[in-house]
């Protein structure tokens, strides 16, 4: 996926992959294997996977214009963007000395990290606030190898840091730009309306290519 050729369009299934090339993370561990795992020795030249979360209309789901500025703004400052990241990263470790102990490694500056985390995926949020939509970063890294790391931002701005799963929780987002109790009545609503349908047995749904109609 080359962020100048995405734009707002119906995504088949819940979610769009593809994949972005970064420059500013050049040089650090290549995570693509399961869970993140470092499968090669070599190092990333920048090639970095993305997953674009569809945003619900109709019965279908489609890529936001949010996302799709969003996605921009990652390659056009990705090495502030990066540096923010690490930033936090950094800030963070005093706490996850407590829990990793002889485990994390003895980083004392950003430009150290280059050796110990690679991302394996971006994760484009349907959530977004001020016409940006939040990205993901979950990260590969030497101290976790079973959980990982995770870094929710919106645009330059760091949300939270912890296990990979923080880059995908969307809830994280929704807490950030407000919207936690909205969400959270749609998501009641819909599961209640969807019962309520399965019990009478009128649950219907339009194929992908009629959701216009």
């Amino acid at each position: 996926m080359n962020a100048l050729d995405l734009k707002p369009n119906i995504i088949i299934g819940d979610d769009y992959n593809g994949f972005l090339i970064l420059d500013a993370w050049k040089g650090f561990q290549i995570r693509q294997g399961s869970y993140g795992s470092n499968n090669t020795q070599e190092k990333s030249e920048g090639h970095i996977k993305v997953t674009v979360e569809g945003v619900p209309v109709d019965y279908v789901k489609v890529s936001s214009p949010a996302q799709v500025a969003a996605i921009h703004y990652l390659v056009d400052h990705s090495e502030e963007i990066k540096d923010a990241l690490l930033k936090g990263l950094l800030e963070k470790f005093p706490s996850l000395k407590e829990i990793y102990e002889e485990y994390l490694p003895d980083v004392s500056e950003i430009s150290q990290f280059k050796d110990v985390i690679g991302i394996s995926y971006l994760h484009v949020m349907s959530a977004e606030k001020d016409g940006y939509a939040y990205i993901g970063f979950e990260l590969g890294c030497t101290w976790d190898e079973d959980h990982g790391a995770g870094v929710m931002m919106h645009k330059g701005r760091v949300i939270e840091i912890g296990q990979a799963d923080t880059s995908f929780d969307s809830w994280v987002a929704f807490d950030d730009n407000g919207t936690t109790e909205i969400e959270q009545a749609k998501w009641e609503e819909a599961n209640a309306r969807i019962a309520a349908e399965k019990k009478k047995g009128e649950l219907k749904i339009k194929p992908w290519w009629q959701f216009w109609r």
